[in-house]
């Protein structure tokens, strides 16, 4: 190091030839040795273009030490002027409050020499008076013209009030202050704020409209709009519909026809506490499972009535088989939902054979199917599982997309909002199922009923009270039910 510095000093003072053991390094290494040890991190790697968090609680500390900006600069790695700029950009301002009806002129910067006359605010009832003078209402907060003065001493360093100064609880300056919490949230607000809003002028937005409305109004939407006039419009198909919503264009939804026909897009609510633990039985453990074992899954799900109705329909759906199951039971009660299953298990005969058809299914994350462990285990032999239960994600209904489209059969026989639940008997609720799983499907050539073979035979169906419709038969109509029909 000494040799380095005093070759140097003998190139630049003397021009003589350095001394042979001195080594010839360019100028940015001999700044990167010379540097303090902060700096010469920061200037290896490039970083520090932005200052974090931890610099900052640096500055703050600096300040409260009372410390030079210069010494600040050296702990933080970083130059004098980036600490004096990011004091000032990110320190925090506090007015002090003012008594109703005080002269608020004081409070701008420009109050001596301004000389607005009731234009400072909308709807001045003081024409004749100088704004600065007014003393009706705070027209100097709504100027646009607004600069608070700020105290001399925070025109040199530190720029902020300095925490002993005898006059900061009697000043009137807006009183200045630098914390670290606060400056990165300021910080990091910013680069947010700056996007905000429209990026256009008054006379943009002008030229826009003039050149946007007459088209809407002969019928045109905003995507044949940006796709005929392309770059030259100046925004993009989401700006021109941002500036719709927040009403600066000269078009009203109406004139919108697609914006007028749909509803607003709701947005996910709070998912809140887990009311049981689903670890181990989410469907990501589901996708989890080998391909053969997820083939043969059954999803479930149920189909309500009307508000305050106390039964409902559970909807088990075979999915490689097409082949639905309508146990009737009472709404969003667990216990309901693992009579159900014990149910088509008797039915069935054995442990197996329910195993066989219902060994994996993926079910509706309502309250109804809460009960795991009454769902799983097997009610002729107690003590062992009958299946596995994995439920969906929140809000993700395509997991089971398979029983939802299925509902549209049974809907069609009891539609949405049109039908009383607990009118329903469980004769009524297995004959719709026969005549749903008798429906001829062109996705497998024919009825479920037709490929069912030895996993769900006639006999265990038919205790259950579901048989095989006749094709010329089948009705998919409210018909086969109009006394719970309701109109």
């Amino acid at each position: 190091m000494h040799q380095v510095v005093q070759g140097r000093q003998t190139r630049l003072g003397a021009g003589r030839a350095p001394h042979p053991s001195c080594p010839r390094l360019p100028l940015a290494s001999l700044l990167l040795l010379l540097a303090p040890a902060g700096r010469e991190t920061a200037m290896r790697d490039g970083r520090r273009k932005h200052m974090d968090k931890d610099s900052r609680v640096i500055i703050e500390e600096g300040m409260g030490r009372g410390d030079s900006a210069r010494k600040i600069a050296r702990e933080a790695g970083t130059s004098p002027s980036t600490v004096t700029r990011e004091v000032k950009a990110n320190r925090t301002l506090k007015e002090k409050r003012r008594t109703p009806g005080a002269n608020l002129s004081v409070r701008c910067a420009r109050g001596k020499e301004c000389t607005r006359v009731g234009s400072a605010c909308d709807g001045c009832s003081s024409r004749a008076v100088r704004c600065r003078d007014c003393r009706t209402r705070s027209c100097i907060e709504h100027c646009p013209d607004l600069e608070p003065p700020m105290c001399p001493v925070t025109e040199r360093w530190p720029y902020v009030r300095p925490e002993g100064c005898r006059k900061r609880q009697t000043c009137s300056y807006p009183k200045s202050r630098y914390r670290a919490e606060e400056a990165q949230v300021a910080h990091e607000e910013r680069p947010v704020s700056s996007r905000r809003g429209i990026g256009l002028t008054a006379d943009g937005l002008e030229r826009l409209n003039s050149r946007i409305a007459p088209l809407v109004r002969r019928g045109w939407s905003f995507e044949a709009i940006c796709t005929e006039l392309g770059d030259g419009l100046g925004v993009c198909l989401r700006s021109l519909c941002n500036c719709q919503a927040d009403g600066i264009l000269e078009i009203s939804n109406v004139e919108l026809p697609r914006k007028a026909r749909l509803r607003p897009r709701k947005r996910r609510r709070d998912q809140g506490k887990p009311r049981i633990d689903r670890s181990g039985h989410e469907h990501s453990d589901f996708m989890a499972l080998p391909l053969e074992e997820r083939a043969r899954v059954v999803q479930g799900d149920s189909v309500c009535g009307r508000q305050r109705a106390a039964r409902d329909i559970l909807t088990p759906h075979i999915v490689a088989r097409h082949l639905q199951l309508y146990p009737r039971r009472r709404h969003a009660d667990p216990a309901a939902t693992v009579a159900a299953f014990d149910r088509i298990e008797r039915a069935l005969g054995s442990r197996a054979a329910f195993g066989a058809a219902f060994g994996i299914m993926l079910l509706d994350r309502g309250t109804e199917f809460d009960d795991l462990e009454g769902m799983e285990r097997s009610c002729l032999e107690p003590g062992e599982r009958r299946c596995r239960i994995f439920w969906c994600d929140p809000q993700e209904s395509n997991q089971r997309s398979e029983a939802e489209r299925n509902h549209e059969q049974l809907r069609r026989i009891f539609p949405k909002g049109h039908v009383g639940m607990d009118a329903l008997t469980d004769r009524d609720v297995a004959l719709a199922c026969s005549h749903v799983n008798s429906y001829p499907l062109a996705s497998i050539g024919g009825c479920p009923f037709g490929g069912l073979g030895s996993l769900l035979p006639e006999g265990a169906l038919a205790r259950l009270g579901i048989v095989r419709i006749p094709a010329g038969g089948v009705v998919l109509r409210p018909s086969l039910a109009p006394h719970a029909y309701l109109r």
